[in-house]
Order: structure tokens, then C-alpha cells, then sequence
């Protein structure tokens, strides 16, 4: 059965007269007879029956017009979906993130992708960075949110904001209500870093960041991330530094303190593969490149 053969038989049942559906169709009327007694071959039904004036639907031929167009209302659906996904606007796109971009960058890309391209379902799954490299390599996933990625031939690293960073201190030392803090203020205080593991990471970069400056960082502990990190601040004697996404999170015993360097920052990148790039993540990519990352902390809580 051909799909010809399906549009010729429902413009001869819509039209009664094989005559009118020729010219309705733009062919003649001997190739619509042919497929016409075709299809009664084929179904082993007698669909039209004849009369002066052209044809009358059987009881059959009736069922088969109710099937035949939803058939072909399908089809073009389907040819409708296809074609959408070749051009990204239909489908699935797998994300993952690792650490505190889940509070900033990553939100604000999602918010976007989703008000250009509503249709395509989103996913997103927290991974290592290591975990999303491979999981990008073998297709998993499409791309994936982190920061201080390692470099190499076959993941683009793109570079999406850097966030300024804030010490988050006990509320009850009168650190907290200062309006800015140096790094040599935080002198008197033991540090917890973040997070474990999938090195280099932002727990290396403060470290790198009192070195440069010549302070001397005592260490209390490596929590596993931001959240544990601040649960343990919170315990009292201790700091940490966060990023501005996560300075946007109210946490009732601590208080967020902007540092004096503006230059102290932290990155949040987005990797995905260089080559041979599927259709929703070029579109994905093509979103994200017109977002505007420099929220403030007050943006981010949207």
C-alpha cells in the first residue's frame, strides 16, 4: 500500500466523482482508477460503488476514510517531528552539572534554552567533571556545566562567566556585617574548602589564591561540596569562600561578605564535543551564547 494511493482515495471519497478528484489532485483520471482497484485488490474490499454521476462510499469504504486520514495525519506529523529534529527545535537534550554552577549558570541557561525551544525536553543529572567528559564521549549526555575543566583535542571548554567571590563567615562574628573583607582579614580563621575529589578545583584555586597573595591558609577540612562546606562554617571558627551564586543562597547563621579583589573570581564553563555535534546541541549552544551570565545575586534568586 502507497501513501498515493491513500491521498487518491480520500480526494474521490471526499469528492464523489473521480472526475473532480483528477482535477483536485492535478493528474488524470486513468492513474487514480488503476490505484483505486488496486487498493480494493490489496484490502479485499470493495470500497466505491459506481453510479452515473460518479461513486458512493461502501460501508467499508467509510471505515477505511476514517483510517486512511489519520494515517496520512500521522505521516505528516512525523514528517513535521523529523524535520524539526534535524533542525534542533524538536528532541532531547541531556545536561549535567558538578558543583555550585547549579545555582547560577547553569538555571539561567536552561530558563533561556527553554523559552526559545519549549518542545525539547530537557535533562539534567549532577556528574563529576571527569564522569561528564566520558559521558559526552560516549553520547550520554550532550554537554555539561562545571568549573576549571582540563583541556583536550576532542572537548571544547566554553568559557560562560566568572563570578566574583564572597567569604561566608558565622553571622555572629562582626565580620559578617562588614561591607567588604580582605583575604588577610580572614587571618584568624581556620578555612573549609570544597569540593573532594575531580581535581583541579575550586578547593586548588583558593588554595592557589592565598598563596599568590602570600597569606597563610590553615585548612580545617575538605567538605565533599558547597553545601556541606557552609554546614560546617556554620559551626563557628571557621570560613570559606563561594562563589556569587551560591552567596545568593540564605543560609540563617551566616553571612556573605563581598572581597575587596575584584579580581578574584571563579569561572563557570560549559564542555561538549568539538566535532560532529548533534542538531539541539548546536541550537543549545547557539542559546547560551546570547545569555547574559553577569547576574547579579539578586538576578540568580529569580
Amino acid at each position: 500500500m502507497e501513501f498515493r494511493q491513500l491521498r487518491y482515495f480520500i480526494a474521490v471519497a471526499e469528492e464523489g466523482n473521480i472526475g473532480r478528484a483528477a482535477e483536485r489532485l492535478h493528474v488524470s483520471q486513468p492513474p487514480i482508477s488503476r490505484q483505486i482497484q488496486a487498493l480494493e485488490h490489496e484490502l479485499n474490499a470493495k470500497l466505491f460503488d459506481r453510479t452515473p454521476k460518479g461513486v458512493n462510499l461502501t460501508d467499508a469504504g467509510r471505515i477505511f476514510l476514517n483510517d486512511a486520514k489519520k494515517v496520512l495525519a500521522q505521516t505528516r506529523t512525523a514528517i513535521d517531528r523529523t524535520r524539526a529534529a534535524e533542525r534542533g527545535e524538536l528532541g532531547q537534550l541531556d545536561l549535567a552539572f558538578f558543583g555550585s554552577t547549579v545555582y547560577g549558570a547553569v538555571p539561567l541557561a536552561l530558563r533561556a534554552f527553554r523559552r526559545a525551544y519549549p518542545y525539547i525536553t530537557v535533562t539534567l543529572t549532577r556528574m563529576g567533571k571527569k564522569e561528564q567528559v566520558d559521558a559526552i564521549r560516549d553520547g550520554r549526555i550532550h554537554a555539561g556545566f562545571g568549573r576549571y575543566f582540563q583541556t583536550t583535542d576532542d572537548i571544547a571548554v566554553e568559557h560562560l562567566v566568572d563570578e566574583p567571590l564572597y567569604a561566608a563567615v558565622p553571622a555572629d562574628l562582626a565580620l559578617s556585617r562588614r561591607e567588604s573583607l580582605s583575604l588577610g582579614d580572614l587571618d584568624a580563621l581556620s578555612a573549609v574548602l570544597y569540593p573532594s575529589g575531580d581535581r583541579p578545583s575550586f578547593a586548588d584555586e583558593i588554595i592557589r589564591v592565598f598563596s599568590d597573595a602570600g597569606r597563610t591558609l590553615t585548612v580545617d577540612t575538605v567538605a565533599s561540596d558547597s553545601a556541606a562546606a557552609l554546614a560546617m562554617v556554620a559551626c563557628g571558627g571557621r570560613f570559606t569562600l563561594v562563589p556569587q551564586a551560591i552567596a545568593a543562597l540564605r543560609f540563617p547563621t551566616l553571612g556573605y561578605v563581598p572581597l575587596i579583589d575584584e579580581t578574584l573570581t571563579a569561572p563557570s564553563s560549559c564542555i561538549f564535543l568539538c566535532k560532529d555535534q548533534p542538531p539541539v546541541l548546536r541550537e543549545f549552544l547557539k542559546v547560551i551564547r546570547t545569555v547574559s551570565f553577569n547576574a547579579s545575586s539578586d538576578t540568580i534568586l529569580v
